[in-house]
């Protein structure tokens, strides 16, 4: 009977560890390329050191917009005395309420917010600009995965047909058909497809490790790609006739709407600096009032006193600028030239964008023919490779044969996988360029 509750108490105990484990091992994130981009977005720590900058120029803005109203500030001090000759010591006090406020600067205060506003679009769009890159990485990273697992299929199947031909080998070798030669050979190419499927194998990990870097995830947490199916893949590389790209591409890049921002930005520079030409006109007004302990011997109170001391001024300021050793005319003029260089800027940028749009849809003509053409070579050399291996079984061949025709079908493989995965990522980033959302 002890025997049998000590048995039920283990098969127990096994039963809580495996739930235990299966609750502490969770699944790994199984993720697609466009739920990569949206994780980025929001976790990337470079884009949310960038979304500082855009909060930063905000606060700008907020405080353009508050210099508008009028300030205000209480004053308020306490002293004590003490006269010798008389033999007294007394109290004595004085507080203050003031107020401004600017009424006319030369429309400086109007011109900042406005530049503000444009400071604030201009984080945005450099963050934008960060997005952009952060979207070609982790697509490149995403199709290196890809890649990979895809090579892996096919060196899987490499392996078997090259374990087959190593037992082929072998049988006839012990009944003296083949050289020990011949089968040292097909052991070495085995032993060479199973290592490359090996550092294959690497090569998806360091692949994950790139993407878990870009995504600001934990190096140690587990996450799955999500393939898209091969068919769906490739009906969206279309590629879009050269004159939609350039117009979807130069009305989206935040690099030719900065360049265009700089420009204004520096127009408003010049508005903030003729405002040194104008007078400036502020109001002022303020309260005060006092006391003194000495009075209280005359009747008067420390609260009559504070009454009786009350005292209201209200003024206006005027600011006439006559001569300023010609500083407002040369902080124009410097202005000015900032607007030129910023307009030459724009139109240098903008011009090496459309050269730039134009050579990369080249670009991607010519890797889309690249890829047809590695395509249709990787089907002739597998053709040819499953041809010498039927061969190679039936004796026809030797093993040297067999190998080289290995060899010839991996290394286009290899070729066919750069061409196929190279054409798909400068496709996918040419939908980057135009601002259209990137899915696979």
């Amino acid at each position: 009977m002890k025997k049998r509750l000590t048995l039920v108490f283990v098969l127990l105990i096994s039963i809580f560890q495996i739930v235990a484990q299966s609750q502490t091992t969770s699944a790994p994130k199984i993720l697609s390329l466009e739920e990569c981009i949206r994780y980025a977005e929001e976790h990337n720590y470079s884009l949310q050191s960038a979304g500082l900058s855009v909060t930063s120029s905000e606060i700008s803005l907020k405080q353009a917009k508050e210099n508008i109203a009028p300030s205000v500030s209480a004053s308020a001090s306490q002293g004590f005395n003490a006269n010798n000759y008389q033999k007294s010591v007394g109290w004595n006090g004085s507080y203050g309420i003031n107020a401004g406020m600017t009424l006319f600067n030369g429309l400086y205060n109007y011109n900042n917010i406005k530049k503000n506003k444009l400071e604030v679009e201009q984080s945005d769009l450099e963050l934008e600009q960060s997005r952009n890159k952060v979207r070609v990485s982790i697509i490149q990273a995403f199709l290196a995965v890809m890649m990979n697992q895809d090579m892996l299929s096919y060196q899987e199947e490499v392996l078997k047909s090259s374990k087959e031909q190593l037992d082929q080998g072998e049988q006839q070798f012990r009944v003296g058909q083949i050289l020990e030669s011949d089968y040292k050979m097909l052991l070495a190419q085995y032993t060479s497809d199973l290592y490359n499927i090996e550092n294959t194998k690497i090569n998806i990990q360091n692949n994950y490790l790139a993407l878990k870097n870009l995504l600001s995830i934990d190096p140690g947490e587990e996450i799955a790609i999500s393939r898209p199916d091969s068919a769906t893949l490739f009906q969206s590389l279309e590629v879009p006739a050269l004159q939609e790209m350039l117009d979807k591409s130069k009305s989206y890049l935040p690099e030719l709407k900065l360049r265009e921002n700089d420009i204004t930005s520096a127009e408003y520079d010049v508005k903030l600096q003729k405002s040194g030409y104008y007078p400036s006109l502020s109001l002022s007004a303020g309260v005060s009032t006092g006391y003194n302990s000495n009075n209280q011997s005359q009747n008067l109170g420390w609260g009559t006193q504070l009454w009786h001391g009350l005292g209201e001024n209200v003024g206006l300021n005027l600011s006439i600028p006559i001569y300023q050793r010609s500083q407002v005319r040369h902080n124009v003029q410097q202005a000015q030239l900032r607007v030129q260089q910023a307009e030459l800027t724009q139109k240098d940028v903008s011009y090496q964008i459309d050269q730039e749009l134009r050579q990369y849809y080249l670009d991607v003509l010519s890797a889309q023919n690249d890829y047809r053409v590695a395509e249709a070579q990787k089907e002739a050399y597998e053709a040819n490779y499953n041809a010498y291996s039927f061969k190679f079984k039936y004796g026809s061949i030797t093993a040297v044969d067999l190998i080289q025709q290995q060899t010839n079908y991996l290394n286009q493989l290899n070729k066919y996988m750069q061409a196929k995965y190279s054409f798909v990522l400068q496709r996918k980033i040419l939908d980057v360029f135009m601002g259209v959302p990137v899915r696979l």
